[in-house]
């Protein structure tokens, strides 16, 4: 069974007294400064000496045709893979040290890879359930922090429902919301409406952007629609054969494309 999808216009009142007690459990977002980060495999290089520098709090958009690196670049952010050379820190910290725990970032895969057996409570709460006991909240610490990201994707009541009672957007928000609930500094969207249609996607822009002011995590997506990294980013980096082309504020990089790669690609 399939709901609406419509993404309703974040209210003003009760979602942000949950924006604030999230922003208080989350602590100050992390910056993040990456220096000559190079990833290859064998002869193929993947990402090429890559310098980028992420401001606490800041919505970067990684923007790019297939192949370019920009998903490679994310899991080297969230530690699912190990650079070749180069190195990742995170507010002055060297990643390279931490556990993927440690570096307290939230991924958001693509295929939303939502448990199919497990309720939109469960889902949510994963993450958190599966902590060690030192560290795991108690039952009603977790049951508060579902219910308040809930309200926050907008899906209040949905907790007893399964992956497959929900449309696509639904499950995205589930998604979205389980990464949320571990409580990073980080958080890393990759292609965050890939799956969805035309319609939803464009639904979906504010609300992506909403929930990035409201929580203030640093926050940094793949995608290759330009309009959606120029609607919803501070800024966007494009990405060319594991380099990155151009990185700037959307207006700019419109106004002044910076080589001849961008200013085709924008065409």
């Amino acid at each position: 069974m399939a709901f609406d999808a419509t993404v309703p216009p974040l209210a003003d009142a009760a979602p942000a007294t949950v924006a604030e007690r999230s922003r208080a459990a989350y602590g100050a977002p992390h910056g993040i400064s990456v220096r000559g980060l190079t990833k290859t495999y064998g002869p193929q290089v993947i990402l090429d000496r890559i310098d980028l520098e992420i401001a606490p709090g800041e919505l970067l958009a990684l923007l790019g045709p297939s192949g370019s690196g920009k998903t490679t670049l994310l899991r080297l952010l969230a530690g699912l893979d190990t650079a070749s050379h180069g190195s990742i820190r995170l507010d002055g910290e060297d990643a390279g040290r931490l556990s993927v725990q440690e570096r307290r970032v939230g991924f958001m895969f693509q295929s939303y890879a939502l448990f199919r057996h497990m309720t939109v409570f469960d889902n949510i709460a994963y993450g958190l359930v599966v902590r060690p006991r030192r560290v795991r909240p108690s039952r009603a610490e977790i049951a508060g922090r579902v219910s308040d990201l809930l309200d926050m994707v907008q899906l209040p009541g949905f907790e007893k429902r399964y992956p497959s009672q929900l449309s696509g957007g639904q499950r995205q928000r589930v998604a979205l919301a389980r990464a949320l609930a571990i409580e990073p500094r980080v958080l890393l969207l990759d292609e965050p409406f890939g799956a969805l249609d035309a319609k939803v996607r464009k639904d979906l822009r504010k609300w992506l952007r909403d929930i990035h002011d409201r929580t203030g995590l640093t926050t940094v997506f793949v995608t290759h629609d330009q309009a959606e990294a120029m609607e919803v980013a501070d800024r966007v980096a494009i990405l060319n054969g594991g380099r990155i082309e151009q990185i700037g504020a959307p207006a700019d990089i419109r106004q002044k494309p910076a080589t001849g790669f961008v200013r085709a690609f924008l065409d």
